[in-house]
Parts: structure tokens; C-alpha cells; sequence
């Protein structure tokens, strides 16, 4: 009987135990990185009323008989959870995601925490205000760095730290330099004047009676057909090169109607000239051949121009036998003038007569770089073969705008010319081109060449005054220099502004660069050079005049010689410089030089190093926050103001930084909040008050038999 009244009395102290644990995890349900504890039981001693016996003679045997003596605690466990992370916004404020403490001493000895609310103190140390104990880990030097010997010790942030000033020692370079930044000369052209076809002109400026161009281009197959004498079609090729001329097409047509087509060995092919027929002068005639020519037709690969080719060499479907001269012709071929041409002999962009005759009054004006330009007398139109030749408005508007024989270019135009056949410059074959100097000071521009009808009756300039009207193609710019600055440093700190320009040159892919210093500084050496780039818009050389290698100046106020290397890229290098035909976007994208600068602000990465950034816009490593493991996190004693000490049991603390020697992680600007769980400590706390609850009630039981028994003796 007494001893159901003792075990239930240790159910009843037990569970008052376990109710001392649930409302203490219950009070620090919010506090910062709290965990949570938990009560487990275990049964007491048993006493043994009779031993287990062993069956005899084929019985059975029996089991021993005990009688427990109540409960006792097994254990009071602490839970080592991750407990929920909040964001605070602080740097100060810390997290560990992971097993892993935070180490913080009190002078005396080491301890360690999971509670991330720190603060600064006076000296700048990283404490814990509730019991000022200072966060461990190991200081930065001087220059930034954390030797992994260093002993730890306490966190300190020298708030007073400068950065010393650093010299710049290069200065880098980028982005795009336009191809096109050399400076341009104006360009302008007149509508194409054309000439009647003649032996050697070459059928790529081939143009119909109208002006219109055939659009012959070397490579094209221009293929002859024929019903020859069998009634077969029988056809025949050629290739256009770029020398081919109208002489050697009627030649190749006079040997396909001879040989391929074999219509008769009599059949001539020419070019009808000036001396046979002024109006049909240009056209290819057939005659003479001793049979019919039945169906013969040029067609040209080119689809383009294919149309074109088979109308302007059209001739009737039948050529009968015997056909004389002039009888049978294609159109009248024009081609582009030349500078020896005549002007009587010379029609319009649209094959019209030009309306000039003997008299009219030929004048030049225009401007060059805004100033009127007048510079010559008006030209007198001679008519006839021998007269006014193309070559004299050629030498009047030249000497006019007072320009040299070529235009400066690399190309090395000629400042005036009649553009040639085949030419490929977006102007028309035949047109009057004027091409002016370089630079704005020569823009060329308000170009008029008109003509004055000497006695205002028909025919009248017209069509000439028309065909000069000058459209332009380019207008003069001036060469576009790229010139950027950006400010270096000596070793003082005293700031230094580096102008950089790069200037095109007339070599494609050169340019020129050299560097100015807006103070009184003396440059040494590496002050100009050249610079090349490469097919592919990269750099592909960086000199200097000098031979040197970099920048090299004197400051000139007691610091010493700045030595800076000038990094503009390399071969296939599209960091550094490159040349596109782009706009110019290159400049200076930085330096690494600074001044002297003050610290500024702080921050923590999750590394646990503690960095500085300074006003010179440097940052340099001040320390790094060291974390704690343990073999045995459980094993960890609880001392005072949620930290906690070794024990015999928790292993030996292992230091190592956060994410290297650690596998945890630190969180800045984050706390991690208690890992107490209401709906578990309710649950348990209603467990715990039913078990105490029933052992209250066996003692009441036992109570009443004692009362019972007692009452035995009335």
C-alpha cells in the first residue's frame, strides 16, 4: 500500500519537473535564439517478489513477479533546431543557418551563442548588450588581408582607419572608335550624259536609245539563238569580263551566225558609226549574210536585266538573204560620256539632244566653305566635233571652286571627272562627279553650271541646264576626334586629369593617340603613339613614339614618378578599344589609383568577413567573424543570458570560418528567433497535467484503503 503512495508522490514531483520545462519554453518563446528543452521519464527500481522459475518434468515455466517504485527523469534534452530567421535591416544583426555558434568572451573565458543581436561599444567591439561579452574571430592587417594563423580574439572595427593613397599604376580604356571618323570631302553629281556606242566602249555602261541602262554585269551569260537552216534552234554563249566591249559582242554575234547558227559564211556584224548614219549611229546592224536569219535573240542570265538586254538587240524575225547594210539594226546603244566627247555629240540622262548651240553662254557658280565662289569666266559653246568638248566644263568647274587635281583620299579621285562605266559608287555612269577636300572649311555646296540661250530662240539649253542640276552625295565633315579625360592619382593623392585623344588617320584601321595633363605636371616619356586595329574591329598594335612601354610623369609636388600602363585590349580582345562603323562611344573606364579616404561604413558577407568601405571608394577586409562547432551541440551547458560553456560531453570547439572549415553560414541583417513551438508545449503541457493529475488520484485511492483498513479494528 505505501508503495503505490511513493511512486505516485514521484509521479507527482516528476511531472512538476517536466511543467517547470514547458513554462520555461514558454517564457522564451521570443527571445533571440532560444532552444527549446524537453522532459523525458524513465521507470525507477522494481522490487523483485519472486524469480523466474524453469519448467520441470514437461511443465512450463514461470515468469518473475515485480512491483515498480515509481519514476524518475531520464533526461531534460535541449532541442537544437534551426529556429525561423527575421529580417532586421541591421549589419550588426546576425544569423547562423546551420549547427554551427557564434564564439564571444568575456575576458575571462570563451562562450558561445546563437543569439545574433550585436552592437557596437565604444571601442568599436561587437558585443552582445545584454552581458557585453565581445564576438570572436581574427583582425585584419593593415593592408586588408587575414592571416589564417592569427589567434582569435576580439571583433573590432577600427572606425578611425584611412586608406592610404595609391599612385595609379593603369588606366583602361573601351568601347567602340568609328571607322568612319576620318574627315570627309563634299561629293556631288550631276545626271549622266551619254555618247552613241562606239567600238571600244564596254558593254557594262550600255545604256537603250532612252538612257536606260542594260544592267550588264561581268559574269553574265548573255546566250545567242537562231533557227538555223534545218529549222533547229540552235543557240550559243558568252561571259561578260569587265573589258568586254561592243566590238568584240558584234564579233562574237557575226561568228555565232556564221559558225553555231550557219545561216552563210557572207553575214557582217558592226557597229553602225557617226560617218553611216547620225540617227543610227550606236545600233549593231546585220547584213550581208547569203541565207535567212530566222528568230535571233540575246537573252542574258541576269533576270534583273535580262528584259532589258533581249529589247535594246531586238531585230525582225526574219533577216531575209542578201540584206544590206543599215537594213537591219538593234536600238541605238548609248554609253557614258568621256571627258573627250564633244558636247554636240553628247545626249541627256534620257537620250535627248542637249539644246545647246553656238553662243550660248555657259556660267559656273556655287560656294566653298560658305564663301561665294566665282572664280572663273563664263564658256562660250562651240558647236560641232571640233568644238566644246566635255574636258573644258570639266577644267571650269575645277577651277572654280579652286580645286587641286585629286581630292586627298586614300583613293586618290580626281577632283572633277565624268564617272566611268562599271563604275560602283552609287552614282550614275556618265555623271559629272566633283569631289571637294576634306574637312568643313571645303564643303562644297549651291553648285549651279547653266547655260543661256545666246539669242532665246530654238533650240533652246534646257535639257543641258537640267541634266547640271548637282545632287550631293556627301557634304564635307570635319575628322571626328575622340577625346576623353579621367582623373589619376600620385601617391599622395593628389588627383591628376589625363586627357586621351585618338585621331583617325588616312591609313584605314591607324589612328594617332598622345595624352595632356591639365596641371604642371611634366610628362617623362609615353606621351603619343600609334594605334592599329585588325579585320575583326579589334586591336591589333599599341606603340608609342618613344619606345616605351607606359605613361610616365612627374607630378611635380614631392611625390614620386607615376608609372601608368595605358590598357586598351589586344587581338580578338572586344573588352578593351574596337573600330566598327559605329558612333564613337571609346573612353577612359577606369584607374587604379585613389586618395587617401576615410571609413565610411561597414559590412558583413556571409563568410563572416567584416568589410570596410572608405570614402575614397575603396574597400579593404577589417576582420572575419569565426564560427563554432561541436561534435555534440546537445552536450552544450547552459550559463547565463542564452549563452552556453562546454561541458564533459559536448566534444572540443572546432573554429573555422562560415562556409569554408564551417559548413554554416552567417545571415547578416537577420536574427534567428526562438525554436519554441506553442502547439507542442500546449500539447505537452496538457500530458502532463492529466499525468499529474492521475498520480494525485492514486494517492486519493490509496488514502482511502489505508482509511479503510484503519477502520478494521471497530
Amino acid at each position: 500500500m505505501l508503495r503505490s503512495l511513493y511512486a505516485s508522490i514521484s509521479g507527482l514531483r516528476n511531472h512538476q519537473t517536466r511543467m517547470d520545462v514547458i513554462g520555461n519554453n514558454i517564457a522564451n518563446v521570443n527571445t533571440v535564439g532560444y532552444k527549446s528543452s524537453r522532459v523525458t521519464f524513465e521507470e525507477s527500481l522494481s522490487q523483485l517478489l519472486s524469480g523466474a522459475s524453469r519448467g520441470v518434468d514437461g511443465g512450463g515455466g514461470t515468469n518473475p513477479m515485480q512491483v515498480g517504485l515509481g519514476m524518475n527523469i531520464g533526461s531534460i534534452d535541449s532541442r537544437m533546431t534551426q529556429g525561423n530567421l527575421e529580417s532586421t535591416g541591421l549589419i550588426t544583426d546576425l544569423s547562423i543557418e546551420g549547427k554551427a555558434y557564434f564564439a564571444v568572451s568575456d575576458g575571462n573565458g570563451t562562450y558561445y551563442t546563437r543569439n545574433g543581436a550585436f552592437q557596437f561599444d565604444s571601442k568599436g567591439q561587437m558585443v552582445l548588450p545584454t552581458n557585453g561579452m565581445v564576438l570572436q574571430g581574427k583582425l585584419a592587417s593593415t593592408d586588408g588581408t587575414i592571416d589564417t594563423a592569427s589567434p582569435i580574439g576580439n571583433i573590432r572595427v577600427p572606425f578611425n582607419d584611412q586608406a592610404p593613397a595609391k599612385a595609379s599604376s593603369e588606366i583602361k580604356y573601351a568601347r567602340n572608335l568609328d571607322s568612319d571618323s576620318l574627315a570627309k570631302g563634299s561629293v556631288l553629281y550631276t545626271q549622266k550624259y551619254l555618247h552613241h556606242a562606239e567600238d571600244g566602249d564596254t558593254l557594262l555602261g550600255l545604256s537603250d536609245h532612252a538612257g536606260n541602262s542594260l544592267g550588264i554585269q561581268a559574269g553574265d551569260v548573255l546566250t545567242f539563238s537562231a533557227t538555223g537552216p534545218g529549222g533547229l534552234t540552235v543557240p550559243a554563249s558568252i561571259t561578260v569580263t569587265d573589258t568586254m566591249s561592243t566590238k568584240d559582242l558584234a564579233l562574237a554575234i557575226e561568228n555565232f551566225l556564221k559558225g553555231t547558227a550557219n545561216v552563210g559564211f557572207g553575214t557582217k556584224v558592226d557597229l553602225v558609226t557617226a560617218a553611216q548614219s547620225l540617227t543610227q549611229r550606236g545600233a549593231i546592224t546585220i547584213y550581208g549574210n547569203t541565207l535567212p536569219v530566222n528568230n535571233f535573240q540575246i537573252t542574258s542570265s541576269r533576270p534583273i536585266s535580262g528584259p532589258a538586254v533581249t529589247k535594246a538587240f531586238s531585230v525582225p524575225t526574219t533577216i531575209p538573204a542578201g540584206t544590206t547594210r543599215l537594213s537591219v539594226t538593234t536600238d541605238t546603244l548609248r554609253s557614258p560620256a568621256r571627258d573627250i566627247d564633244a558636247l554636240s555629240e553628247l545626249y541627256d540622262n534620257g537620250g535627248n539632244d542637249l539644246g545647246l548651240q553656238a553662243g550660248d553662254l555657259i556660267s559656273f557658280g556655287g560656294s566653298v566653305g560658305g564663301t561665294p565662289a566665282a572664280n572663273v569666266t563664263a564658256l562660250t559653246y562651240v558647236a560641232g566635233a571640233g568644238g566644246t568638248k566635255m574636258s573644258d566644263i570639266l577644267a571650269k568647274i575645277k577651277d572654280n571652286f579652286k580645286l587641286p587635281d585629286r581630292d586627298g583620299t586614300v583613293q586618290n579621285n580626281l577632283s572633277v571627272s565624268l564617272n566611268a562605266a562599271g563604275s560602283d559608287d552609287n552614282i550614275a555612269d556618265g555623271s559629272i562627279v566633283i569631289r571637294g577636300q576634306p574637312e568643313a572649311a571645303f564643303a562644297i555646296r549651291d553648285v549651279s553650271i547653266k547655260a543661256t540661250d545666246s539669242d532665246n530662240a530654238n533650240p533652246s539649253p534646257n535639257a543641258f541646264n537640267s541634266n547640271m542640276v548637282a545632287s550631293s552625295l556627301r557634304d564635307a565633315t570635319d575628322t571626328k576626334i575622340a577625346e576623353n579625360s579621367i582623373t589619376i592619382y600620385d601617391s599622395l593623392g593628389k588627383e591628376h586629369t589625363a586627357t586621351m585623344r585618338f585621331i583617325p588617320t588616312a591609313q584605314p584601321s591607324q589612328w594617332l593617340w598622345e595624352v595632356q595633363l591639365a596641371g604642371q605636371e611634366n610628362i617623362i616619356k609615353g606621351q603619343k603613339g600609334k594605334l592599329g586595329f585588325g579585320q575583326d574591329g579589334s586591336v591589333s598594335s599599341f606603340t608609342f613614339d618613344d619606345g616605351s612601354s607606359s605613361l610616365v610623369f612627374d607630378p611635380r609636388n614631392g611625390a614620386p614618378d607615376v608609372d601608368a600602363k595605358l590598357s586598351v585590349g589586344g587581338p580578338r580582345d572586344f573588352t578593351g578599344l574596337t573600330q566598327f562603323r559605329s558612333a564613337t562611344t571609346a573612353t577612359a573606364v577606369g584607374q587604379d589609383g585613389y586618395t587617401m579616404g576615410r571609413l565610411r561604413e561597414v559590412s558583413i558577407g556571409e563568410d563572416g568577413v567584416v568589410s570596410g568601405s572608405f570614402t575614397n571608394g575603396t574597400n579593404k577586409k577589417l576582420a572575419q567573424i569565426m564560427v563554432v562547432d561541436f561534435t555534440n551541440p546537445g552536450g552544450l551547458q547552459k550559463v547565463k543570458d542564452s549563452v552556453y560553456t562546454t561541458s564533459s560531453n559536448s566534444g572540443d570547439p572546432i573554429f573555422g570560418a562560415a562556409g569554408a572549415q564551417s559548413a554554416s553560414v552567417i545571415k547578416p541583417g537577420a536574427l534567428e528567433l526562438s525554436n519554441v513551438e506553442l502547439a507542442q508545449e500546449f500539447t505537452d503541457m496538457i500530458t502532463t497535467q492529466r499525468g499529474y493529475q492521475a498520480n494525485a488520484r492514486v494517492i486519493t485511492v490509496s488514502d482511502s484503503l489505508l482509511e479503510e483498513l484503519v477502520n478494521l479494528k471497530r
